[in-house]
């Protein structure tokens, strides 16, 4: 069985964003193979800049997303 020696990166929305072993100049063996490092979430883009995907994937989500509203619940006195 092959197995990449890299990281598996998620977009938020849940897209494969890319391979770690890329970042490093190897090549990945295929998204669909085990990755040795897991898969994490593209929280954290290379060089510190934004993830233009995930900001517009979450902008989206946000639309979407019903409005919070609190409950007006009595809270117990201790």
């Amino acid at each position: 069985m092959a197995i990449c020696n890299g990281c598996l990166v998620l977009h938020r929305d849940g897209e494969i964003a890319y391979c770690t072993e890329e970042l490093d100049g190897n090549a990945c063996i295929g998204y669909a193979e085990p990755h040795l490092a897991g898969v994490m979430a593209c929280r954290i883009t290379p060089r510190g800049t934004r993830c233009r995907h995930c900001d517009e994937a979450m902008r989206r989500r946000l639309a979407i997303a019903p409005r919070f509203v609190p409950e007006r619940e009595p809270v117990p006195a201790n």
